[in-house]
């Protein structure tokens, strides 16, 4: 076929297509030229087919050609004038038909061996033709402008009215000025939506001066196409190279990095410094629309990453959409979408990504509506909607050639294989993830293994065995700025392993400003999940109700990343944790109790058993021992056997144990089928903080709330020696001059030193943080217990026995 059908395609976009025919005339040149037309018309298309001839006037054929389309041709009359001769930027898409022998079929073939001379094929019908195309997305910023009033300027606003197949026949016979404006079109012809063909059958003619235009291409241009090439067929990291190369020498598409394509792919914060300056640097060279609207919405989607400002990429989108360039708003969509990455805007992005999909699809933009569909499937899991798996099973088809898709399709692959408790399989999955990425060049390839591996070992109840890991992590150079998720991983993993302080520390860096200070981001959710854990497992009342707080707004999400690589089931679990931690176990349960019942729903298997287990532990009893078998059950059915044994345990101590909780002004002691109720004391505080967690020891300063700072002498070393000296010289002075003044001084030193002096000769200390704490926790649980006394002898007697206070204190029911 001499005009394929995507010429027509492409020119409805905009980029349209230069086609130049050299063999002899006859019916199957004609037959050709026939068919172009039946397409063109197909596709809606105006027709204008014209002959060149030698006695014709000054701009010949394009008289005709304007006629044509409608368009006011007087210009063309008057005395010939100086057509603009264009830059050599503009790339031209030609097809090549050469006779054997012609200059035309040299050139071709000389083009064919270069970089230059873009993608080389030989059409179907015709062995002796070959295809020079040009880029798909040819950047608008590219179009040759020519003074207003000129001819060229003429011709330029006619094209651009209405899409056009334009057949000049015999374009060498054409005069200088018709030449030279003929070869202005070609080099405007990506930014219009037009397809020429330009036919001749003359050897060493104008038509090989159209051919020679392609190769001057300019190199930016050529390193463009072959990037939106790569990034097509997946190869993400070669499409980022040659773009880097292309912006180097000032190209402003280049500028835009991967088109329409992921926020922040950039860490390095030299190289993300590098790419905002050149985004900045294409705006001030005033490029024109819609390029401007692009880089616009590029830079301010960027800043709306960096900074959670989101208004002016919502801006940026309602810019687009005034342009009526499909491309810009597919971009837009793309790239707002992704700047919203944040749990408030999950029914936003959902809204978007629908957009998206309709509006790329409907331009043929194959990879921005397969972004979309990709991005839609993650919104789907964000909100837990039963829709998300058919979603992700259309990616899987439609993404099948896409392999930087695919590893986002791979990545929620893994997250479901967790969720259905196939713990084994998601490790193996999660390898394959981790290829796929590194071979496309994602800059997340890694951090998405890490977290997936993160909870898979978390849920076994092995996270411990991670906690190195999670610390090298936490310090990546490809972690986004405001990305906190991993810190809060590393706490938890810590608190796993038995290592406290080293939970402590994480958690309290993570909190130092307080929680409100953690910014909304795509992992933000995950992250709320790690610090409500270890705020319940550290005693921290305070960060928990501000968990609390921050959290309420999303109750009824999963807990699931942006990108949906993982789900820790409902937002319920972390409200109830939250709630038992600063003491409303009313409130707990409604919330755990609702974890379960969301957690069946969205068939998370792990989740559903820890959901039961954390409500078991609070409602004690039978009710708790009941809970406790099905997620013993359950837990033992899909391997999370470390937890069923931990379960186990808290089961079987329940028959005996000893669960205090506060309701209102009250302390509710329940023990062996009977509660109690006793003032609030702040020994009551200790002893509930105790037994929520029985067998582990606590430190007394740790319960008070306060800091060691070591203890400190009552007698510094410096005034210890120099009592000693005194006293020394005081008895030498007795020994020659016995007075009752020296008697009564160095009495006076003695007894004091004495005071300060304990068993062995050892200085005494001043009462520490640690002590102050270790005798302060003491009494105030004595006096707890004495308090339950005078109600329940027995339930006081079982406290005295299980009770172990110190500097470290514990709750060990036999």
């Amino acid at each position: 076929m001499l005009v394929p059908e995507s010429a027509f395609e492409r020119a409805k976009l905009g980029s349209g297509q230069f086609f130049a025919v050299t063999r002899p005339p006859g019916a199957e040149r004609t037959r050709h030229l026939v068919r172009a037309t039946e397409l063109a018309r197909a596709h809606g298309f105006a027709v204008t087919w014209v002959g060149c001839r030698a006695d014709a006037p000054a701009f010949w054929p394009w008289h005709a050609v304007l006629a044509g389309l409608g368009a006011d041709a007087s210009v063309l009359d008057g005395e010939p004038g100086q057509v603009v001769e264009p830059p050599s930027r503009a790339p031209a898409s030609l097809v090549v038909e050469p006779s054997a022998r012609t200059h035309a079929s040299i050139v071709i073939e000389s083009l064919a061996g270069t970089p230059a001379s873009g993608v080389i094929e030989a059409a179907p019908e015709s062995p002796a033709s070959l295809v020079i195309e040009a880029p798909t997305d040819s950047p608008a910023s590219l179009a040759v402008e020519a003074p207003a009033g000129t001819p060229a300027s003429v011709v330029i606003d006619a094209l651009a009215g209405t899409p056009a197949l334009i057949v000049i026949d015999d374009v060498d016979l054409a005069g200088e000025d018709a030449a030279r404006l003929t070869r202005f079109v070609a080099r405007s012809v990506h930014a219009l939506p037009v397809v020429i063909v330009v036919t001749s059958d003359a050897p060493f003619n104008e038509t090989d001066r159209l051919v020679s235009l392609a190769a001057e291409r300019d190199e930016t241009v050529r390193l463009v196409e072959r990037a939106h090439t790569a990034l097509t067929e997946g190869r993400i990291t070669e499409a980022r190279d040659l773009l880097d190369q292309a912006a180097r020498d000032g190209d402003p598409e280049a500028a835009l990095g991967l088109p329409g394509m992921w926020v922040n792919k950039f860490r390095a914060r030299a190289d993300r410094a590098l790419a905002i300056a050149r985004l900045r640097e294409a705006l001030a060279a005033h490029p024109p629309e819609p390029l401007r609207t692009r880089l616009i919405t590029r830079l301010a989607a960027e800043h709306a990453y960096d900074r959670r400002e989101t208004e002016p990429v919502r801006e940026a989108l309602q810019q687009a959409r005034s342009t009526g360039d499909p491309l810009a708003l597919a971009e837009a969509l793309s790239l707002a979408h992704h700047a919203l990455w944040s749990p408030e805007h999950n029914a936003l992005r959902l809204a978007l990504a629908d957009e998206l999909v309709s509006v790329a699809s409907a331009a043929r933009l194959e990879l921005l509506a397969l972004s979309g569909l990709c991005r839609r499937t993650m919104d789907l899991f964000c909100l837990g909607d039963p829709h998300a798996e058919r979603s992700q099973a259309e990616l899987a088809r439609r993404a099948a050639h896409h392999p930087g898709l695919l590893f986002f399709h791979a990545a929620m692959d893994v997250m479901r294989t967790i969720r259905a408790g196939r713990f084994a399989e998601a490790e193996r999955k999660s390898l394959e993830c981790l290829r796929i990425g590194l071979e496309v060049g994602d800059v997340d390839a890694e951090t998405f293994h890490s977290t997936h591996l993160f909870a898979i070992h978390w849920l076994q109840g092995r996270g411990g065995e991670l906690v190195d890991l999670a610390e090298q992590v936490t310090h990546s150079p490809t972690l986004p700025d405001l990305e906190f998720s991993f810190e809060a991983a590393l706490a938890l993993l810590a608190l796993e392993a038995g290592q406290r302080d080293r939970a402590r520390s994480a958690l309290h860096r993570l909190t130092i400003n307080g929680l409100s200070a953690v910014p909304l981001s795509s992992t933000w959710i995950t992250c709320m999940f790690c610090v409500v854990h270890v705020a319940a497992a550290l005693g921290e009342a305070e960060i928990a109700r501000e968990a609390y707080r921050l959290l309420e707004p999303f109750a009824d999400l999963p807990v699931v990343p942006a990108t949906a690589i993982v789900c820790f089931g409902s937002t319920e679990l972390l409200m109830g944790i939250a709630a038992t931690t600063f003491g409303e176990p009313a409130l707990a349960t409604g919330h755990l109790e609702r974890a379960v019942t969301t957690n069946i729903r969205l068939g998370n298997l792990p989740m559903t058993a820890y959901a039961r287990a954390t409500l078991a532990h609070l409602a004690g009893g039978e009710r708790g021992r009941e809970l406790f078998d099905v997620a013993i059950r359950d837990a033992n059915a899909i391997g999370m056997t470390t937890r069923a044994a931990a379960w186990t345990r808290e089961r079987d101590g329940l028959a005996g144990r000893i669960v205090i909780r506060k309701e209102n002004v009250w302390w509710v002691v329940s023990h062996r089928g009977k509660e109690i109720r006793v003032e609030d004391l702040v020994g009551m505080r200790y002893l509930a903080r105790l037994v929520a967690d029985p067998g582990t020891e606590i430190a007394a300063l740790e319960l008070v709330g306060g800091e060691d700072s070591g203890n400190q002498p009552l007698l510094d070393p410096v005034a210890r020696a120099a009592y000693l000296t005194r006293i020394r010289d005081l008895r030498a002075q007795l020994d020659d001059d016995p007075t009752p003044q020296v008697e009564d001084e160095l009495e006076a030193l003695l007894s004091h030193l004495e005071r300060e002096t304990g068993m062995g000769g050892r200085g005494r200390n001043f009462a520490g943080p640690a002590e102050r704490a270790r005798t302060a926790v003491r009494k105030a649980i004595r006096r707890a217990i004495d308090a339950i006394a005078t109600t329940e002898q027995s339930t006081a007697d079982a406290l005295r026995d299980a009770v172990t206070t110190g500097y470290r204190c514990s709750y060990k029911p036999g």
